[in-house]
């Protein structure tokens, strides 16, 4: 063994969160990573909603889910930090209570490094209190930050998580290689990832359950949408996996692990899909695969066209995602016109005539885009209604380094060297004054109301 890791998902900071198979991926591909590189490997996962010491406390039950495994997290209130004390909603911590978190550090070994993951860019809370916790409990021993946060606030992170080194972008050699600097293995050559199905499977039998998994056919994206920043967490460029190892891997977890649930967390699922979805559809009804399949980041709905549909239906997907933003056509193309209202339409036609219901077919909208009135909104909601499928509304906020972040800052609606906790979404609507509470909770009001009338 040339040295033990921790590797630890921290806790979410926010006034919501929900368990839509939210599976810290790059970790725990790290977690693979150094796994074959012969270091031993620890993981605590403060996002566990199984953990037996939570269900205790809870009286013992099983926390409730959906069919599909998603579900809550458990909720810790806390004060508002100060720059949001204005904000008229709950701020909490969610996960696990931090003596749970301290308990099972306690019955750890001394780990030679830590390596902490983080989220969204104002969730940068928890993986703060994750670090001071590992440090008090463990000092001496170095901490690696990275993740989303690190990544996109990688000058924040470096002065103010408390953590030793702050990596940016995709983590696997770049994890491997401070952990073998860190361990006195410097010169150990590293491995040659020429290739996405190069890397082993990510590590998701360190979790506690592999009923659903999440996986990746491909990683970042060719759309460069001006609000999107999966390019600055991939600067690689947009690659896909060989369609036929995808499938392999969809077989490992269901045959060893019984996996019944997979989830796409791909930002371009159906990109060249006659050579990349389709083949893997194909091979999942030919080889007879029996999962349910997932695809919470939404596809791109010009793509689905009727064969593709009636595949998805055949192999067994059950939560089907696709994006549209807004109905107005010149916000879309000034954002990134990847589709229009009657590539929506089709989709949802397409899907329905291959056995979908309109509760399986979701669609998202964005609200508080800048400039963007109510109405628009509403306009949106109205559509997709129409259509006959459920609405999905995404609060929109600047992300640093994109199009709409330079834009925003030109515009002076925050600063360039903001407190990250400005740029939550369910916030930033209501802190640059396009909507107050109460017309928020109206149209999420509508869009909920509307979706109780689709079956």
């Amino acid at each position: 063994m040339k040295g033990r890791v921790l590797l630890v998902n921290p806790w979410i900071y926010d006034f919501a969160a929900y368990d839509l198979w939210l599976q810290p991926l790059g970790l725990l591909y790290i977690a693979a990573v150094l796994r074959d590189a012969g270091y031993q490997v620890q993981y605590l996962d403060c996002l566990d909603r199984h953990h037996p010491a939570l269900l205790a406390r809870l009286g013992g039950a099983a926390p409730k889910s959906t069919p599909y495994g998603t579900g809550k997290f458990y909720k810790t209130i806390l004060d508002k930090p100060p720059l949001l004390r204005d904000v008229p909603r709950r701020y909490g911590r969610y996960g696990l209570p931090l003596d749970i978190f301290d308990d099972d550090l306690a019955r750890l070994e001394r780990p030679d490094v830590v390596l902490v993951t983080s989220g969204m860019t104002y969730w940068y809370p928890g993986p703060f209190e994750a670090i001071r916790r590992i440090k008090s409990r463990f000092p001496g021993v170095p901490v690696i930050l990275g993740g989303i946060y690190a990544t996109l606030c990688h000058a924040h992170a470096t002065a103010h998580s408390g953590a030793d080194v702050v990596i940016a972008g995709e983590g696997e050699l770049a994890a491997l290689q401070w952990v073998n600097r860190l361990t006195g293995h410097a010169d150990d050559p590293l491995p040659a990832y020429a290739t996405l199905d190069d890397l082993p499977y990510p590590a998701h039998d360190l979790r506690r359950r592999q009923d659903a998994v999440v996986i990746n056919t491909s990683r970042g994206c060719p759309m460069h949408c001006t609000y999107c920043a999966s390019s600055l967490l991939h600067p690689a460029g947009f690659r896909q996996r060989n369609p036929l190892a995808v499938v392999a891997e969809i077989r490992w977890w269901h045959t060893r692990y019984g996996t019944g649930d997979i989830v796409f967390y791909d930002d371009a699922l159906l990109v060249r899909a006659p050579v990349h979805m389709h083949v893997i559809l194909d091979e999942i009804i030919r080889q007879g695969v029996r999962c349910r399949f997932h695809t919470p980041n939404g596809m791109h709905a010009r793509l689905i066209d009727a064969p593709l549909a009636a595949k998805m239906h055949d192999a067994g997907f059950k939560t089907v995602r696709m994006s549209l933003e807004t109905v107005n056509p010149a916000r879309r193309h000034e954002t990134g016109p990847k589709v229009s209202q009657e590539d929506v339409r089709r989709a949802i036609g397409h899907l329905k005539r291959a056995g979908f219901s309109g509760r399986d077919i979701g669609v998202y909208i964005l609200m508080g885009l800048p400039d963007q009135p109510l109405q628009e909104v509403l306009d949106s909601i109205e559509f997709v209604h129409a259509c006959g499928a459920l609405v999905y509304l995404t609060l929109y906020s600047p992300i640093p380094g994109t199009a709409e972040w330079q834009k925003a800052v030109q515009e002076g609606h925050i600063a360039a060297d903001a407190d990250p906790l400005l740029h939550n979404n369910t916030i930033y609507p209501m802190l640059r004054g396009t909507c107050s509470e109460a017309e928020c909770q109206h149209v999420k009001d509508v869009a909920l109301e509307g979706n109780k009338r689709i079956v």
